[in-house]
């Protein structure tokens, strides 16, 4: 797309001068003054130079001001405002989708070679290769437009006092349950493909056959005993899969116009809104770095085998 954010705050205030604090007829020197104080690095700045600078305002936590999306506002204020909603939709969707990976992936190892074992892997396949923008757009189709069973947009309520109170929490898990629904139906295969695949190698190991000797049912010993310790090698992947939803929610909460950090990137970016956009992804590539490092370092609290193995 052609043009930035110094042509596009330029633009501005030949629309409404007034706006800036300028007069009608501003000069050169007065608009340029303009851009330095609203663009985090100055024009006139060689490109090592302003590298430099925009960093060093990161690090304090100055990542520059909104100019199109919501002129004169800090990005860091916009980024707050949404980013607990993405976590709170991505966070659910996770859970959910785990829950059913794990759940499935253990009653489909156990049953290695059946029936069941052979359709639902077709299935889980099939239904991985479904985009979730596709099934976002046909939900919101069927279950928004058609029936009419849920919002077509928006967080929560406007109706309800925000709060700690029923009708307030009741409309937001309202609000998010198509997108939820969304990410969970294309992203359960992936998970229970994994933990098929962690199961059947340990469905030989001792304690299942005394589990089964002792006469437990089949659905206690494939979700007890086998998804408990095959569930371990798939923990880094969760903790990272956090951060990548995060960065995946943006064609997501655009469908369902669903104000959070996807939306604000994406308006940010059909908008050339580039310093808010920038600092949405040094957020989105902090926060997922930040879940890397929570993986490893606490991989060995899950899993003694890891420490015993690394001291070997």
């Amino acid at each position: 797309m052609p043009g930035g954010p110094a042509a596009a705050i330029r633009s501005q205030i030949n629309s409404n001068p007034a706006a800036f604090g300028l007069p009608p007829d501003p000069t050169f020197e007065q608009i340029n003054q303009v851009l330095q104080e609203r663009m985090l690095v100055p024009p006139d700045q060689p490109l090592w130079e302003a590298y430099l600078t925009y960093m060093m305002g990161a690090l304090q936590g100055n990542l520059g001001e909104s100019i199109i999306v919501n002129p004169g506002t800090s990005n860091v204020q916009l980024i707050l405002e949404a980013a607990p909603w993405s976590i709170f939709l991505s966070s659910v969707a996770l859970v959910y989708g785990l829950v059913v990976g794990i759940v499935l992936g253990s009653l489909m190892a156990y049953y290695e070679g059946s029936r069941f074992d052979v359709g639902m892997t077709i299935t889980v396949i099939l239904n991985s290769a479904v985009p979730f923008y596709i099934a976002a757009i046909v939900l919101l189709y069927f279950g928004a437009y058609q029936l009419g069973w849920f919002p077509t947009g928006g967080r929560f309520n406007t109706s309800t006092n925000p709060g700690f109170n029923w009708p307030f929490i009741q409309g937001i898990f309202y609000h998010a349950a198509l997108p939820v629904a969304s990410l969970v139906i294309t992203g359960f295969g992936g998970q229970a493909l994994s933990m098929r695949a962690n199961s059947i190698r340990i469905l030989g190991s001792d304690y299942i056959r005394v589990a089964e000797l002792r006469g437990l049912s089949s659905y206690k010993i494939s979700t007890r005993y086998l998804a408990r310790n095959a569930i371990l090698p798939m923990y880094t992947g969760i903790i990272i899969g956090l951060g990548g939803m995060l960065g995946g929610t943006v064609i997501l909460e655009e469908i369902f116009a669903y104000p959070g950090m996807g939306m604000l990137m994406f308006d940010a970016t059909v908008m050339r809104d580039f310093p808010l956009l920038t600092a949405n992804l040094i957020i989105v590539t902090i926060l997922f770095v930040i879940g890397t490092l929570i993986a490893d370092f606490t991989y060995a609290l899950i899993d003694p085998r890891a420490e015993q193995s690394s001291m070997g």
